[in-house]
């Protein structure tokens, strides 16, 4: 289970740092394709493989659409409760302004990111459990 939060936290700040660049090639046109990410990000990144298997078994009779509702939810939820317990150690490792973000924690932007990782994982996770 060590291995899979590992590999799972990596990828997850991967992700992060690849949207973060591409999200400056499209918005800046910065071709030095910087992204952005925080070590704090790793634990919830890290989770995944702990808590996926709790969703993934009750909304297995959804449709794809359903499932990926679910999904964008618990992430969400989870990142929400993240950001104000960071707050509480006064740790702010991201800050979403604007008009969609919600209290600064989340930002429902990334709807769709968080919609259609979750089917990814869905899709992947048989592997990382072999």
């Amino acid at each position: 289970m060590m291995t899979r939060f590992l590999y799972l936290g990596s990828l997850g700040l991967l992700t992060d740092l690849t949207f973060g660049a591409l999200k400056n090639l499209i918005t800046q046109k910065d071709l030095g394709l910087r992204g952005e990410t925080s070590l704090w990000k790793f634990p919830l990144y890290g989770l995944i493989p702990f808590l996926f298997p709790l969703i993934s078994n009750r909304v297995e009779i959804y449709p794809w659409w359903g499932r990926g509702l679910v999904y964008m939810a618990a992430f969400f939820l989870i990142e929400y409760l993240a950001h104000w317990i960071y707050e509480k150690l006064r740790i702010q490792p991201w800050s979403y302004s604007g008009r969609y973000a919600l209290q600064g924690r989340i930002s429902l932007l990334h709807a769709p990111v968080w919609f259609g990782g979750g089917l990814l994982i869905e899709w992947i996770y048989p592997f990382i459990t072999m």
